[in-house]
């Protein structure tokens, strides 16, 4: 199982959210977890257009994280609205 560590820009994101977004957050964080790459379909996950990482989608919002396996950890670099992010 993998970890995930966010950016304080992402934790800062995650709090300014209602109670109901942050428990969509968390479940969909936890499945994310299991299997990070896009192809484990529990996930709205699609890798980047040039560049290393990938863009994981949760209703109108966009989080970006990086995948190190060597140490199973998913490194959460960004999060915004649809459309704000890119």
């Amino acid at each position: 199982m993998y970890k995930i560590i966010p950016h304080k820009k992402v934790i800062k994101f995650i709090n300014k959210r209602t109670l109901k977004d942050k428990n969509r957050i968390k479940k969909k964080f936890l499945e994310l977890t299991q299997n990070p790459y896009p192809l484990n379909h529990n996930i709205d996950a699609k890798k980047l257009q040039g560049k290393d990482g990938f863009r994981l989608r949760i209703g109108d919002y966009r989080f970006l994280y990086y995948i190190e396996d060597d140490e199973l950890i998913i490194y959460m670099e960004d999060a915004d609205n649809r459309g704000d992010i890119y």
